[in-house]
């Protein structure tokens, strides 16, 4: 993976509460409300605590669902966490080696033929024709001497990481500032070795047992849940390494690959030890749900167990917008600049789990955005955003961005604010590209 500098990192420490989601801003006026998101699901009917509202909110996994469902058809009578400790989670190797199969090492060469190795998550596989679709970062791909995507990037499979069984992957679109890029593996392309044999990229992944990674839940993780970092560390091939999540999202500050500036991005903090080639590799919850995409480490001296890996919610959203948009990122904007007001903690003792639930303010809204068309004010908690059938709350400041990432011309996003004490339901139609960057 490409060297982070101290300065990154000090940098990152100096962070502001405000998350811009657009240039300049007007009407820095207002004051919000009392009201959080849970204040709002109280209005609609809720009678728990906030706790277990965020539990139920942002607590996901395959084991929350495993013992939801034992309570509910009477297996099970206890509480979350002993429920968890009767899984004997210690002994997670199953999960594990499945992670293993949906891993791929890179190695990419630009036409100086200088050559930089990193790491892959398979998303997709075709178990007809055999192609394959491929999450890793930009910088694991991008030359930066040759300022371009490198012209050749080769592929291999867990278990396969021998010149018989080297697929070619084509890049199909990325984002500098995300690092974020999308490889593909066209089945229909051939090999031949240096003994003569033609081999089909067919054959080579239909007779492994590659499999596509299953996606988790990002936004359900804690601090302290177990997870592995699956990658291609120091080029030496596919290894795994265990950790807890030491932060469950953060924004840290970090120069562009391709020299285009600084770029705030969204992080998951670990203490899984990340090495050089990890890059774009998984990272993997005791479940075996793919939950990140690791992309640095501190190299501050003084520093250790700090490693980063972008959030899959967060992965998953760019992915999906590049390849919608033709291989570039095209980001919704509300025009509109937020902060967290406030926050605090809530702990379940029912789940044995602590939340974090966040205030998240409009400080300041642009004349002729999308935001102010729908009449958003400044001082309005943004309480939940809706897209089509799928609604988000929005306790955490960084769900807003997610959600963005999904909106595509003529799309109505629903936003739910709180406006001095009454919840209001806000409609904003992204009919204008002027609405769109990037």
């Amino acid at each position: 993976m490409k060297k982070k500098t101290a300065a990154f990192f000090i940098a990152a420490s100096m962070l502001s509460a405000a998350l811009v989601l657009s240039s300049c801003g007007l009407f820095d006026v207002g004051r919000p409300d009392d009201n959080y998101p849970y204040d709002a699901a109280v209005e609609q009917g809720f009678a728990g605590t906030e706790a277990d509202w965020l539990a139920q909110e942002t607590s996901v996994s395959v084991y929350r669902r495993m013992w939801e469902e034992a309570v509910a058809d009477g297996s099970f009578t206890g509480d979350y966490y002993t429920f968890l400790k009767g899984l004997d989670l210690g002994d997670s190797g199953a999960n594990l080696q499945r992670s293993l199969l949906s891993a791929v090492s890179i190695v990419a060469y630009n036409r100086s033929n200088s050559a930089s190795a990193g790491s892959g998550v398979i998303l997709s596989l075709d178990e007809t024709t055999g192609d394959l679709d491929i999450l890793t970062n930009y910088h694991v791909v991008y030359s930066e001497t040759a300022r371009k995507i490198c012209s050749t990037i080769e592929v291999y499979l867990y278990g396969g990481e021998i010149s018989t069984c080297k697929l070619t992957g084509s890049y199909e679109g990325g984002s500098a500032a995300e690092d974020i890029a999308v490889i593909h593996v066209d089945g229909s392309g051939t090999l031949t070795t240096e003994e003569g044999e033609t081999r089909s990229f067919r054959e080579i992944v239909l007779e492994s047992a590659a499999q596509a990674a299953v996606i988790g839940d990002s936004d359900s993780l804690l601090v302290g849940d177990r997870v592995y970092a699956v990658g291609n560390a120091e080029a030496w091939g596919i290894s795994a390494v265990e950790g807890v999540v030491s932060v469950d999202a953060e924004y840290v500050t970090m120069d562009a690959i391709d020299g285009s500036g600084e770029v705030d991005m969204l992080e998951l903090r670990t203490d899984a030890v990340v090495n050089h080639g990890n890059s774009g590799g998984g990272l993997f919850n005791a479940a075996g749900e793919l939950v990140g995409i690791v992309n640095a480490r501190s190299e501050a001296d003084g520093v250790e167990g700090v490693g980063y890996a972008i959030p899959i919610n967060h992965a998953i959203a760019v992915a999906g917008n590049i390849v919608s948009n033709g291989g570039t990122l095209k980001q919704a904007r509300l025009g509109i600049t937020v902060a967290t007001e406030e926050s605090h903690s809530a702990f379940d003792p029912l789940s044995g789990r602590t939340f974090i639930s966040e205030k998240v303010v409009t400080k300041s809204v642009t004349r002729g955005g999308a935001a102010y068309e729908a009449g958003m004010d400044v001082g309005d908690t943004i309480i939940s955003l809706t897209l089509g059938e799928k609604t988000v709350q929005a306790t955490r400041r960084f769900m807003i961005s997610n959600v963005l990432l999904s909106v595509r011309m003529g799309d109505t996003l629903v936003v739910t604010v709180s406006r001095g004490g009454e919840f209001l339901d806000l409609t904003v139609r992204f009919d204008s590209a002027s609405y769109f960057e990037g």
